[in-house]
């Protein structure tokens, strides 16, 4: 089995709990603060103007009890959406955690360039994984980009991964002093992919079945040493443990 390092799907359930945390802060700071102002008023014998303050509490209530409902709801909506990324994120770990020994596997890591789901170095070199659990059919528009069903996604999801493996193997460069080649890949546990190799840049698009094959079974001829691969895993971690909350090895 591979080494692993991190817990996967770590980054998109704490974004989902720091939503909700956030929102309930503030209703609640709110109506305290609005308790504390009518209360002080009765306190100072202030009557008139506690008696327009309880009466905007009785009209805005059933306002505000509105507008949380529908923020929940959509909140709840978002949190979904948060938790089947997780799943689909939790897929993809399991699949790479039963690579060979040779091979070196990070989840969930932050960078100061964006979150990575995964990335894997091993003998046939070094990949960042980045998993969407969208629902249908993945296709190529003809300019690199990706579509969802044969819509246009709401982000340019191929220049931004693109961007971030840009930017972290310039910094995995100064830190390994190595220029390794990072090849990106889209995973996809629960769509249908159609986008061929080569139609959407530097980026691969994939089925969860196929990263075995595809990254382990590679015929390439210029292998990674065990001194190289550990060079450049040393590297990716060093920009993991900028993240105050990332795990130690797991396995």
């Amino acid at each position: 089995m591979a080494k692993v390092l991190g817990e996967p799907a770590r980054y998109v359930m704490e974004q989902s709990i720091k939503k909700f945390q956030t929102y309930f802060h503030v209703i609640f700071f709110v109506f305290m603060g609005l308790a504390f102002i009518d209360g002080f008023l009765l306190g100072g014998r202030q009557l008139p103007l506690a008696l327009i303050l309880t009466g905007f509490f009785i009209v805005a209530v059933p306002l505000i009890m509105r507008l949380m409902n529908k923020k929940l709801k959509a909140l709840e909506v978002e949190r979904i959406n948060f938790r089947k990324g997780a799943v689909g994120e939790a897929v993809i770990g399991y699949i790479l955690e039963g690579f060979p020994d040779d091979y070196r596997v990070i989840n969930d890591l932050s960078t100061p360039f964006g979150n990575i789901d995964h990335v894997v170095i091993g003998p046939n070199g070094a990949y960042i994984i980045d998993t969407k659990n969208w629902k249908g059919v993945v296709s190529a528009d003809g300019n690199g980009e990706l579509l969802l069903n044969g819509k246009p996604t709401q982000k340019t999801e191929v220049k931004n991964l693109t961007r971030r493996i840009m930017s972290i193997k310039e910094k995995i460069k100064v830190l390994c002093s190595l220029d390794p080649y990072v090849q990106g890949v889209f995973a996809f546990p629960s769509a249908f992919v159609e986008a061929r190799w080569g139609s959407t840049g530097y980026v691969n698009c994939m089925t969860d079945e196929r990263l075995h094959d595809y990254i382990v079974e590679n015929k390439k001829t210029n292998k990674l040493d065990k001194k190289t691969i550990e060079s450049i895993s040393q590297a990716f971690l060093a920009l993991a443990r900028m993240d105050k909350d990332f795990g130690p090895a797991d396995k």
